[in-house]
């Protein structure tokens, strides 16, 4: 790869990243190496881009509102955990990966779940489009009355959750402003 294509990879992946705004730094590095190599200067190159883009994002954060749609959906998560309701945000790889692992996450008492992994992520960064998985920890009959409570979560922070009321469908927020704050780079 060239160096005008390796300085577009590079940015493309770190961007793509740091707007999704889960990651840190060195995870972005890696994710950025995965892609250009790791010959002797590539780590350098790589932090240079990724901390490059860091503070760009951190620069359009500044006239953002003040609670953004990740807020609200971060706060309509807590809300959710405290009501007995395991809620994890960017988590695992993939659907099944997160439904294998969801249990594992749990309080003892947990009722049921719901989360979005890295893929719906992506998705919800570069599509304004964010699916929810959900379910019941005890009763298949009880994944409604879950699916219920997280719309409700959700509809109480001022999102516009869009469902079908079966089990069949993910829980869908779309038209979404995906702007998630970045902390302050490492000194």
């Amino acid at each position: 790869m060239d160096a005008k294509e390796r300085e577009t990879t590079a940015r493309e992946i770190a961007r793509t990243h740091v707007e999704q705004g889960f990651d840190g730094v060195a995870q972005i590095v890696e994710q950025v190496l995965d892609h250009i190599g790791d010959g002797p200067d590539d780590l350098a190159f790589a932090e240079d881009v990724v901390e490059a883009v860091w503070r760009e994002r951190l620069a359009e954060q500044r006239d953002w509102p003040e609670v953004t749609d990740p807020d609200r959906i971060l706060r309509a998560f807590a809300a959710l955990t405290e009501a007995g309701v395991t809620a994890r945000a960017h988590f695992t790889c993939c659907q099944g990966c997160g439904t294998a692992e969801i249990g594992d996450a749990a309080a003892p008492d947990a009722r049921g779940y719901v989360f979005f992994h890295y893929q719906d992520t992506e998705s919800a960064a570069a599509n304004a489009r964010l699916h929810l998985s959900y379910g019941s920890f005890h009763a298949a009959d009880e994944d409604l009355a879950i699916g219920h409570e997280v719309v409700a979560a959700l509809t109480a922070e001022g999102l516009t959750p869009e469902w079908d009321g079966t089990i069949r469908k993910r829980i869908a927020l779309t038209s979404l402003t995906w702007q998630k704050r970045l902390p302050p780079l490492p000194a």
